[in-house]
């Protein structure tokens, strides 16, 4: 596929406002699927002109190599002359808030565009000669005709339209894949989403963002997954997971609250009620049901009682916590941060661990059990009095 370069603005309907570009269609931004709509029609060069303060959100959408214009300043016409010196053939230029259709689909609209395709030498020679950019687009461009761009509104009725089309399009993807989705009216997955063969979208499924879904895989139900690497043959069920790699053969869920970068391995159970947060999780690890991991290093086939709690902000810092390889934290056990617990050591239920583990110990930090016989029958006792 030829090569091509697209200008992309990002306009302001006011001051006070970001571009319409920058809000959500269903849970990615317009601009970000324009972006992956152009990318398909086979644009791999961008420049893209916004507000300043709009440059960050827009950066997300776009591919790292993106060139960004402020709007209005005075190199914004030297940028301009040489990224369009680079390009060989035509560009396209977005004017205006539009998504364009994907192949095979035509909208039901009529009206301008603002989506054009034009040389990108003669649209160079022209701005040279001092011409006008928007009479340079309408004189030598070629439109899109209305049914191939479907142009962005803030009007409620236009928004629910346009979030259900852009719906069946990733539903129409994954169909067109192979994906077995049980019930697509459901399912919700982003224009640069993609899912391996023989896995399953279950009802409630959300996959957005640059989001990797390998083969093999179960995914929900009511499962939202944002920017995540999902290895082979893993299941996710009713949890959260956002910005972070999850290896072949895991489990994750039900309830499971996965913060961003997090590394969790092969192999592993993440369960009930469990949050990881920027923890890197070995093979073989489980960490079955209630229990918080944050800023943690942790070792393979490790166990995780019920209710262990990495204890990694004192108020002012946040600490590390570090398990190593075989290791088995007992029920209700803290881990004061910054703490290590060796290979193959032990911590006795209900411990609060605040100094290091050595390797193949046990630790136990809880008071001692003291029993008053009888002291329930004396209270009762005295209770009649």
């Amino acid at each position: 596929m030829r090569s091509l370069g697209a200008i992309v603005f990002l306009p302001r309907e006011s001051a006070e406002t970001r571009s319409l570009l920058l809000e959500d269609i269903l849970f990615d931004p317009a601009a970000f699927w324009l972006a992956e709509s152009l990318k398909t029609s086979g644009v791999d060069r961008f420049l893209v002109v916004c507000h300043d303060d709009d440059r960050a959100a827009a950066a997300a959408c776009f591919p790292e190599d993106t060139i960004f214009v402020t709007t209005g300043a005075d190199d914004a016409q030297n940028i301009l002359s040489a990224f369009l010196a680079a390009q060989a053939g035509p560009v396209t230029v977005v004017t205006r808030p539009v998504l364009p259709a994907p192949a095979g689909v035509r909208w039901n609209l009529s009206g301008p565009t603002g989506l054009y395709h034009i040389d990108a030498a003669g649209l160079s020679a022209a701005l040279t000669e001092g011409g006008d950019f928007e009479q340079i687009l309408a004189r030598n461009g070629t439109e899109a005709e209305a049914a191939l761009a479907y142009p962005l509104r803030r009007g409620c009725a236009e928004r629910m339209e346009l979030e259900q089309a852009a719906r069946q399009l990733g539903v129409r993807r994954m169909l067109e894949a192979g994906i077995r989705l049980v019930d697509p009216n459901t399912v919700y997955v982003g224009p640069a989403v993609t899912v391996g063969a023989g896995s399953s979208l279950l009802p409630g499924t959300i996959l957005c963002g640059r989001t990797q879904i390998g083969a093999g895989c179960e995914i929900g139900p009511n499962s939202k997954i944002r920017n995540c690497r999902v290895g082979d043959r893993v299941t996710v069920n009713a949890s959260q997971l956002n910005e972070s790699t999850v290896e072949s053969d895991t489990t994750v869920g039900p309830f499971a609250y996965i913060r961003p970068n997090c590394h969790i391995g092969q192999s592993v159970k993440v369960g009930d009620f469990v949050e990881l947060k920027n923890s890197t999780i070995g093979d073989g690890t489980k960490i079955s049901h209630l229990t918080y991991v944050g800023d943690s290093d942790v070792g393979s086939h490790v166990n995780f009682g019920c209710g262990t709690v990495t204890v990694n902000y004192d108020g002012t810092a946040k600490y590390r916590t570090t398990i190593g390889d075989h290791a088995f934290i007992g029920c209700n056990t803290n881990l004061v941060a910054p703490v290590k617990v060796g290979d193959g050591a032990y911590t006795a239920a209900g411990s609060t661990i605040t100094d290091d583990v050595p390797g193949d110990s046990l630790a136990i930090a809880r008071s001692a059990q003291t029993v008053k016989v009888q002291w329930v029958a004396k209270r009762r006792k005295r209770g009649r009095r």
